[in-house]
């Protein structure tokens, strides 16, 4: 299971590391956009295409494995204090099953649709450009998938606390 945690560890910071490139190259095309916009009255083909497509996509999925791993999601603790350890445990290892079985169907549902993008050679014409946009389909899978993931091998860290380190 150590083995299996370490390499999780490291996807998940490979993919938050496309997250930030994502955000970074969004910029970049937006500051551009802007600057071409006002000084030069021309557009830069395909901004909004490649911010909703591929930017917006990189930003918001590929990090969200490494939010379930730090565990930096929204959590509401209204009557936690009534649960106790054990029973706050068995609460998060409910929420875990839960968000595996949430992020287990939405990755197959995604990868289903990715791959008919993929078949089809799925593209947008923007300002005379076609842009290529299924590879931006792979996003969701992939980022739903490693969360499912992470939440799977939290939730032996739960069961089992003693047993490593960095107990959940």
């Amino acid at each position: 299971m150590n083995a299996l945690s370490r390499i999780t560890d490291k996807l998940t910071g490979f993919l938050s590391y496309f997250g930030m490139i994502g955000v970074l190259a969004m910029m970049v095309h937006i500051c551009a956009d802007v600057i071409a916009r006002t000084v030069f009255e021309v557009s830069v083909p395909a901004t909004l295409e490649m911010v909703t497509r591929y930017y917006m996509l990189m930003l918001v999925l590929l990090p969200l494995a490494w939010v379930e791993k730090k565990r930096f999601m929204i959590v509401v603790e209204a009557f936690s204090g009534l649960f106790g350890k054990v029973g706050l445990r068995l609460v998060d290892v409910l929420v875990a099953i839960i968000c595996i079985g949430v992020y287990g169907v939405l990755a197959i549902s995604t990868w289903t649709k990715a791959m008919e993008q993929f078949d089809v050679g799925a593209y947008i014409v923007a300002l005379d450009t076609q842009i290529i946009v299924w590879p931006g389909y792979f996003t969701l899978p992939f980022g739903f998938g490693l969360a499912a993931l992470v939440c799977l091998i939290r939730i032996p860290l739960l069961l089992f606390p003693t047993s490593a380190p960095d107990a959940a």
